[in-house]
């Protein structure tokens, strides 16, 4: 049986019982009253039946004058008894009185007993006719939960179904659009929520797995080509033993470094954001340069040295790869210059060099592009890119005639105090 069944059928079941023990607590409660109401009208009559007796020399007559029960609306009658004698009868007396008549008695003097009967037969069929309405509204009320059950489990269900496809495909290494969210806050939408996270995070992992596969055997196809070579020329006698070991070292360190940098981008970094001033973090930048390099940058600051919000250890991988970048493929000066702009703090790297083609722009991030340029692995702007997003940044490229910019911005921290 499906869940839905099950949700319909069990709220069907406890509408039927909510509604049933409402019913029967209402039936027992009305039964209450119209009993009470027939011991107070029995009460009631009684006594205006034995006032309208009176006795002539030890026997019972009516006495003269009007009698409360005639024109009353009430049907009954009396009789008085003695010894099992009827020795007095008024009104109406049923011959067998059945469940639509109510009796009582009462001892009027001198040993005779008045026996009072009341027609209470529209009390009777009223308490029938509330015991048929329950009997037959609960299976319209069981009918009816059915089928609002049903709806709600297809409502709630709704979202869990589309999460099952979802989770199938992922089975699958198959990844899903975003699930629309359930209306609400409730458990169905974070629940939802924490799947699309979950799924957006392993799509990006099997990318990076599967980037890191192409990038490695497409990147490491030349450095172990040329190791083999230079092994299988040195096993010939082709070449001297110092050359192919120098080349051979050469090559593993060229296949260090690809793997090094691989790893790298295969993993998601792990980012601890906290507040640091920028003055001291540009300025260590450019000291980390070589000495010979170092001159060509030119540091510009802003008046308020402001604050940001970052991780110390991907900023200074993002300063490092873009002054190496900026003064390798450049020309001319380097300027590292950082400006405020609202809740913002824009970074800034530029050089004096030709920049780049248009269209070569969005593939500056792309590892191992190199563009025909000097060498280099093609790895930099690649991590850069990397860290910046994982600051929530975003590291953008255009060329500004001369040069090539390359800007990203962070948010600015409010530290008191400083």
């Amino acid at each position: 049986m499906s869940l839905r069944w099950k949700l319909a059928i069990g709220t069907a079941l406890v509408a039927v019982f909510a509604a049933g023990l409402h019913f029967f607590v209402g039936y027992l409660s009305f039964r209450q009253a119209i009993e009470d109401e027939i011991q107070s009208e029995l009460r009631r009559w009684g006594q205006a039946a034995a006032q309208s007796v009176v006795f002539e020399r030890g026997r019972p007559r009516l006495a003269s004058g009007d009698w409360p029960w005639l024109g009353s609306g009430y049907t009954l009658g009396f009789r008085v008894l003695k010894d099992g004698r009827i020795y007095l009868e008024a009104g109406i007396v049923p011959d067998d009185p059945g469940p639509d008549w109510a009796r009582a008695e009462r001892a009027i003097g001198e040993g005779y007993v008045l026996e009072l009967y009341l027609y209470v037969g529209e009390y009777r069929r009223a308490l029938s006719r509330q015991l048929q309405s329950g009997l037959l509204t609960l299976p319209l009320a069981a009918a009816l939960a059915a089928l609002l059950g049903f709806f709600l489990a297809h409502r709630l269900l709704l979202p869990l179904n589309r999460l099952a496809r979802g989770v199938e495909k992922l089975s699958r290494v198959e990844f899903p659009n975003p699930l629309p969210e359930p209306r609400g806050e409730d458990e169905l939408t974070a629940l939802t929520r924490s799947f699309n996270r979950m799924a957006q995070a392993l799509k990006e992992a099997f990318e990076r797995e599967r980037a890191f596969t192409r990038y490695a055997s497409h990147e490491l196809r030349n450095p172990l080509a040329t190791l083999q070579a230079q092994l299988d020329a040195l096993e010939a006698g082709v070449v001297p033993k110092e050359e192919a070991l120098k080349e051979g070292r050469q090559a593993l360190a060229r296949m260090r470094s690809i793997l090094d940098g691989l790893l790298l981008l295969a993993r998601e970094p792990k980012v601890a954001l906290e507040p640091l001033p920028l003055r001291p973090l540009l300025e260590a930048a450019v000291r980390a340069l070589p000495e010979a390099t170092r001159k060509h940058v030119a540091l510009e600051l802003p008046p308020d040295e402001p604050w940001i919000l970052a991780d110390e250890g991907l900023f200074s991988r993002t300063l490092e790869n873009l002054l190496q970048n900026a003064l390798r493929h450049g020309e001319g000066r380097v300027r590292l210059a950082a400006r405020t702009e609202g809740d913002r703090v824009h970074i800034e790297v530029q050089d004096e060099g030709p920049g780049v083609p248009p269209e070569l722009l969005p593939k500056l991030t792309q590892p191992f592009f190199r563009g025909g340029r000097r060498a280099g692995l093609g790895l930099g702007l690649a991590l850069a890119a990397q860290a910046v997003r994982a600051m929530g940044g975003e590291l953008t490229f255009q060329n500004k005639n001369p040069g090539l910019l390359a800007a990203f911005s962070l948010p600015r921290a409010e530290v008191e105090d400083v």
